[in-house]
Parts: C-alpha cells; structure tokens; sequence
C-alpha cells in the first residue's frame, strides 16, 4: 500500500509539475518557468501523496 501511495503522489507531482511549467512559461516569457513549475509540482506531489495516505488509513 505505501508503495502505491508513493507512485500515486510522484505522478501527481510530475503532472502538475508539466502544467505548472507550461502556465509560467506562457505567462513570464522566460524559461524560469521551468524552475517554478517543478517547485509547485513537488508540493504538489507531496501534498497529493499525504492526502491518499490519510485515505488509506481511514479505511
């Protein structure tokens, strides 16, 4: 179970990651988006891997 967890929260992060990078690149013009994009996207990931834990253990 932890290790679908795990997997479930790094897809998360990577889509968000691509996401994020394409907003920031369109929106700043730079390629800084790409750093951006990839913070965001490993917040999200962690904090999407936290949440399907906690779903996890409420069953």
């Amino acid at each position: 179970m932890k290790s679908k967890r795990t997997v479930i929260g790094i897809i998360i992060g990577i889509i968000a990651a691509m996401l994020w990078s394409v907003v920031f690149i369109n929106s700043l013009n730079s390629m800084a988006g790409i750093g951006i994009g990839i913070c965001l996207g490993i917040s999200f990931g962690i904090s999407g891997s936290l949440i399907f834990s906690k779903k996890d253990k409420d069953k």
